[in-house]
């Protein structure tokens, strides 16, 4: 069961701006992990419209199935890639949401930068979040 979360609501209560941050995945992610994450994508018909005709097509690569002994794995994952770096949403607020990796694990995480940049001050101010796109 989803719940929409009044934000504005939130932010009075903890007087800043609340943060999104999911971990997907411990390690770098698996051809398997890709997938899954991919079949989320086009399976929520919420997320339809916000995938643009580009990451479609490389989505439905992705998902493509193989009968060939790797799967393409080398070719999915250089889709992935392309999915990782492009992919946002951005909220009614305009808070952008995104893919990061941790540096020391290459764990997966999707959210906002805010939730970045607390996780790092939470990691004994380590710089350990690799930001895709360094400000």
């Amino acid at each position: 069961m989803s719940k929409t979360i009044n934000k504005a609501k939130l932010e009075s209560k903890l007087g800043q701006k609340p943060m999104l941050i999911i971990k997907l995945t411990d390690r770098r992610e698996t051809l398997d992990d890709i997938e899954k994450i991919c079949l989320y994508l086009t399976t929520h018909k919420e997320l339809l419209p916000l995938i643009t005709t580009e990451e479609g097509k490389d989505i439905s690569y992705i998902l493509k199935p193989t009968f060939k002994a790797a799967h393409n794995e080398s070719e999915k994952k250089a889709h992935w890639e392309k999915v990782f770096n492009e992919f946002t949403l951005t909220d009614n607020k305009g808070d952008e949401m995104r893919f990061y990796r941790e540096e020391k694990t290459d764990a997966l995480y999707f959210g906002t930068k805010k939730g970045f940049e607390t996780l790092e001050s939470i990691n004994n101010d380590e710089p350990v979040i690799k930001n895709r796109f360094k400000s």
